[in-house]
């Protein structure tokens, strides 16, 4: 794969993304993520912001069952600028890495906050093996 197509990969700029994973009894469990990407990857991370737990449902989940989706949109009251992009595919827990590294350099250039609310939980990288989008335009 080589990434989204080329009209709807404008979407991966957005702000927020959903990352869609499986829970223990099969249902589904979708939580908004900040995120990056490049080619065929994203990653996310867990941030310092308080949690209930150090070992959040998603990360549980993915160490249980690899399988995910990552949804971005475009949401407009003018319904012709509508548009959406999922990726299906596995993801993975880093360890400490020159690759998680990066991904954290990575996610601190595009969001200033985490200047201030640190990354320092797992990150999580979805290798993707199929995008599929839609666009009204």
């Amino acid at each position: 794969m080589s990434g989204p197509r080329e009209n709807l990969a404008s979407l991966l700029r957005a702000r927020r993304g959903y990352l869609g994973t499986v829970g223990p009894d099969g249902t589904p469990n979708v939580v908004p993520v900040c995120f990056t990407w490049a080619g065929d990857a994203i990653w996310t991370s867990v941030d310092g912001k308080p949690k209930s737990t150090d070992r959040l449902q998603r990360v549980r989940n993915i160490e249980a069952d690899a399988r995910v989706s990552f949804t971005v949109d475009r949401w407009d009251e003018d319904w012709s600028k509508l548009a959406w992009l999922q990726a299906k595919g596995n993801a993975v827990i880093l360890g400490k890495s020159i690759e998680a590294d990066k991904a954290t350099e990575a996610l601190e250039s595009k969001y200033s906050q985490y200047l201030e609310v640190p990354l320092n939980g797992p990150v999580i990288r979805i290798d993707v093996d199929e995008w599929i989008g839609w666009s009204a335009d």
